[in-house]
């Protein structure tokens, strides 16, 4: 049963018995007690009841000083969101919960446990894909244009570029380089279109050489001295010499070798190399777009699903977050850190709050504020009626018992 049900329930007893009471009041003791117990409990009730309802609206159609909280609704809501701003949710209040809270072993529980850890990663990938997206490929490839063209340019490539070549007169170098070119020459002279040329040229030759002598013609026909055959001997010597010198056992491959040596020493050090390194530089630079470049390297190694940095990215993130579970130094700079962010951010708009509880409260009409009122008090101001009724009863008894004494007494 409601408590307010149970008041009116008091209310209604003590009314009950003080009519049933009436008529034997004088009759005994008794019923005289009963009686005023009856009539005060139903006088205190009565007097609650009214009390109680004038909070909220008119009893009996009463008027003067009746319907407490509306007619008190500016005075008293100003009373609530100055209590809620300043006192109750003031900055120190707050802060003063706040810092008995470990922040930062909320948030180890949260990557450990909670699946934290793969949400935030799945976060930032989502977060810079989407931003990468939206990213125009060529507005910035021309934003960073004149940054890499003036990086290019005071890179000094020339010193480099002289430096390599000296460094290419050194032995290992050397000696590499020459094999190389051998072996690019064996392939050069066993090509078939070098073997043609080589052809046309020997008959040319014997043709020279032979002219209108007849005998010159027998001696080189007695000796079976073809075309092809004089060819088969010249590529035989020239591969039989380019396989000595490859092996690096001939006087002929020794001063092949000390002659590109000295002939990368020596342009390593000419200043006119250096010069037509510059040079070539310049130009080199005017002429390349690195716009277009870098725009189509945009669009091919960052923007898509699985661009390059994304899995060096989840594996920095996975690995920070993993320190960070870690290292105790870091998880107080983080508690400290974000105490000293809610704080400053709570003073910095703390006029919010009591501007948010006065909006929310004016969303309520006098009448329903009436009625959420009354729901959450309702049951302990019923009780005040079912004290008054009990009260009441208790003096009304005890009035009448002195009155009784007193009568018997003294006789008044």
């Amino acid at each position: 049963m409601r408590t307010k049900y149970k008041a009116t329930l008091a209310l209604a007893v003590s009314a009950l018995g003080c009519f049933s009471t009436l008529p034997c009041a004088a009759a005994g003791f008794w019923w005289g007690l009963f009686h005023h117990g009856f009539l005060a409990a139903t006088i205190g009730g009565l007097a609650d009841w009214f009390a109680v309802t004038a909070l909220f609206r008119k009893p009996l159609g009463i008027s003067y000083r009746t319907e407490i909280l509306r007619r008190n609704r500016k005075r008293i809501m100003d009373s609530i969101v100055t209590f809620s701003g300043d006192d109750l949710l003031s900055v120190e209040n707050i802060m003063e919960v706040m810092r008995k809270q470990d922040t930062a072993a909320l948030m180890v529980d949260y990557l450990q446990h909670r699946g934290g850890a793969a949400l935030l990663r799945e976060t930032v990938d989502e977060v810079l894909l989407s931003a990468v997206e939206t990213m125009d490929s060529k507005a910035v490839a021309e934003g960073l244009e004149p940054t890499i063209r003036n990086a290019l340019q005071s890179l000094p490539l020339e010193k480099v570029l002289s430096g390599v070549v000296q460094m290419l007169a050194e032995d290992r170098h050397s000696s590499r380089m020459l094999r190389s070119v051998l072996g690019i020459g064996r392939q050069v002279l066993l090509a078939p279109a070098m073997q043609q040329v080589l052809l046309d040229n020997i008959k040319i030759l014997r043709q020279e050489y032979e002219k209108d002598s007849a005998g010159r013609v027998f001696v080189l026909e007695t000796l079976d001295l073809s075309d092809e055959r004089i060819l088969g001997i010249i590529n035989d010597k020239l591969m039989h010499h380019m396989d000595e010198m490859m092996a690096g056992e001939t006087d002929s491959y020794r001063a092949w070798k000390d002659g590109l040596e000295t002939m990368f020493r020596s342009l390593g050090q000419k200043e006119a190399v250096h010069e037509v390194f510059c040079r070539w530089k310049e130009q080199y630079l005017d002429k390349v777009d690195f716009s277009d470049w870098m725009a189509g390297w945009l669009e091919a190694n960052v923007k898509g699903d699985h661009p390059f940095w994304l899995e060096p990215l989840d594996r920095f993130v996975e690995g920070k977050l993993l320190e960070f579970s870690q290292r105790e130094d870091w998880q107080k700079r983080f508690d400290s850190m974000i105490k000293d962010f809610i704080e400053a951010e709570l003073i910095k708009h703390h006029d919010l709050i009591p501007q948010l509880i006065r909006e929310r409260l004016d969303e309520f009409s006098d009448e329903n504020l009436t009625e959420f009122v009354e729901s959450r008090v309702s049951d302990d101001l019923q009780m005040i009626r079912i004290n008054g009724s009990l009260v009441g009863a208790l003096v009304g008894m005890g009035l009448y018992i002195i009155a009784w004494v007193a009568e018997r007494v003294w006789g008044m």
